[in-house]
């Protein structure tokens, strides 16, 4: 936002130092259209960052760049651990924070800034008791 905030300053110094107002539009237009163009790769990675959670399993859709995309899923019997941060007064405010899985397997799965993240960390061990009962049942 600054160049177009100083805009006025700038055209009002390039034409009294003599510079043409056409090269001064262009460069500002080519810097207009980098920062949007971060600002939708930023959106784009936090927008397609998706779990969804089934009765049976948990699907991670991890989002990295354009045109790189990670797909993990585990089932709930894997879930050993579930861990909640509230990283700082901002997220106890306004109730948000992170939850962190660790499965079975080396690897954790974590998101991140999540709203009612209590009420997402009783639903994942709630399926992964009624899945582990399940199973002993048969």
């Amino acid at each position: 936002m600054l160049p177009v905030l100083a805009m006025p300053l700038l055209i009002a110094g390039a034409q009294s130092v003599g510079i043409d107002l056409a090269y001064m539009l262009f460069f500002t237009v080519i810097y207009l259209m980098m920062v949007t163009a971060l600002i939708f790769i930023f959106w784009i990675d936090y927008y397609l960052d998706i779990w969804i959670i089934t009765s049976e399993r948990i699907v991670d859709i991890e989002q990295k760049g354009l045109f790189n995309r990670e797909i993990s899923e585990f089932t709930l019997d894997k879930v050993q651990d579930i861990t909640v941060e509230v990283p700082d007064l901002l997220a106890t405010t306004l109730k948000y924070g992170n939850i962190i899985i660790q499965t079975a397997g080396e690897r954790s799965f974590s998101i991140k800034q999540i709203p009612n993240l209590y009420e997402a960390k009783n639903l994942i061990l709630d399926y992964s008791r009624r899945r582990e009962n399940h199973e002993r049942a048969q």
